[in-house]
């Protein structure tokens, strides 16, 4: 398989506050709520698949700069071959452009493929009833990946108390490598369910497909999201 990067979905930037006291006191800067973190585990047909985002401002930057860190691994039931299981751990360090455009390099670690560098676009937009994140990119090793993902998810309030929410999200990803102009590496993922409080739960969807000949696993079942 060749070298491939896999950029998931990232967590939106959140703005810097002040707090602005009367003109005897001090300006004292109160920090930035920082974005949750989320969690979510899929016990499928075939494989388990974890996945948790960590995503944080660099406080000395005043916002501009962000660490992102995003780890996913699904691996097989009955574990007789371990190169079938799935690990990455993808770092990136995006420079704020603008509201809603992000841009930095990032450095994958991938089982079986080693260290990745990368560069690519943060591009995000969040509502409160819905988001869409697209993050394109290009691996600058050797051998050279488009890396496209994008991500849609749309959760309205279902409830007068507005505890309760329902829960879709539409997620897709494609490397194309451009040296040998073959498929790399793919996958869509679908969710749907309903979220109360910090807690969803509902039905996914995994498909992924591997290499050239797009080798296809696929993987259903019930899915716990935790947002910590």
């Amino acid at each position: 398989m060749k070298n491939t990067l896999i950029i998931f979905p990232i967590l939106l930037a959140a703005m810097s506050v002040q707090a602005q006291q009367n003109d005897t006191t001090t300006l004292k800067p109160t920090a930035a709520p920082q974005p949750a973190i989320p969690i979510e585990f899929l016990p499928g047909s075939d494989r388990f698949y974890f996945q948790a985002i960590i995503s944080r401002d660099i406080p000395a930057t005043k916002g501009k700069l962000r660490f992102i860190s995003v780890i996913n691994y699904a691996t097989e039931y009955k574990n007789e071959n371990v190169r079938e299981n799935d690990f990455t751990s993808v770092n990136i360090v995006s420079f704020k452009l603008g509201k809603h455009i992000g841009i930095g390099p990032s450095a994958a670690n991938v089982a079986g493929l080693g260290w990745i560098p990368s560069i690519g676009l943060q591009l995000g937009w969040r509502k409160p009833s819905w988001a869409l994140i697209f993050n394109p990119a290009i691996s600058i090793n050797k051998n050279t990946n488009t890396n496209n993902v994008l991500v849609v998810e749309y959760f309205p309030e279902i409830s007068k108390d507005h505890k309760w929410r329902l829960y879709t999200r539409l997620q897709a990803l494609y490397i194309h490598d451009l040296k040998n102009e073959v498929h790399s590496r793919s996958q869509y993922f679908a969710r749907l369910g309903v979220s109360y409080k910090q807690f969803t739960i509902g039905a996914a969807a995994n498909y992924d497909y591997y290499g050239a000949s797009k080798k296809e696993k696929h993987n259903f079942g019930p899915f716990l999201r935790i947002t910590l």
